[in-house]
């Protein structure tokens, strides 16, 4: 019976409620101060780059030429920052380095009569430098290009029925068939 009365009581009191903070509705926006300059595109396709003052749920506000111009959320279609990671150049600089390794690795010439045998930590130093220097100069190229981080991407919004193709319309389409024979 005091068991049945302490659930009683812990579902009758009355709990606090939280609202949803701003960044609910933008998830990749979250404050962190690091983010100076954004672009965000509308639904009628203009895009407007300023600084990021500040989030509300149905709200982005920028700072463009002095100015306050805010955003409504449901007319924005897209919000970037200037930037990418370099991660993916020093990736991709690795993944040519490997190949370059072992390219430098097997025809390492460590001074013997045997050309397959031999000076396993020279072919190993030829793959792990080139790996390393591979993955430096693709990030450095990576940081030469400057790209853009997509933040936010409204979900696309279903076609209007008018505009929806028809079973219809698929029938009449013209087809062409092609047959290959060996």
């Amino acid at each position: 019976m005091k068991r049945l009365a302490a659930i009683l009581i812990a579902t009758l009191v009355p709990g606090a409620a939280h609202a949803q903070n701003e960044t609910s509705r933008w998830p990749a926006l979250a404050p962190s101060g690091g983010i100076e300059t954004v672009y965000v595109t509308d639904d009628t396709g203009s895009e407007t780059t300023g600084r990021l003052l500040r989030l509300t749920p149905d709200s982005i506000v920028l700072l463009v030429d002095g100015s306050e111009r805010q955003f409504d959320a449901a007319r924005v279609r897209r919000i970037q920052r200037r930037g990418d990671s370099l991660k993916n150049g020093a990736i991709i600089g690795a993944v040519v380095g490997v190949g370059m390794g072992l390219l430098a690795g097997g025809i390492a010439d460590c001074g013997r009569d045997d050309p397959g045998g031999g000076c396993p930590g020279t072919r190993v130093a030829a793959l792990l430098v080139s790996t390393g220097v591979y993955a430096a100069v693709g990030a450095g190229i990576d940081a030469l290009i400057q790209g853009r981080t997509t933040l936010y991407e409204a979900p696309p919004s279903p076609a209007p029925a008018s505009r929806r193709p028809s079973a219809r319309a698929f029938s009449r389409a013209a087809m062409v068939n092609l047959r290959v024979r060996w």
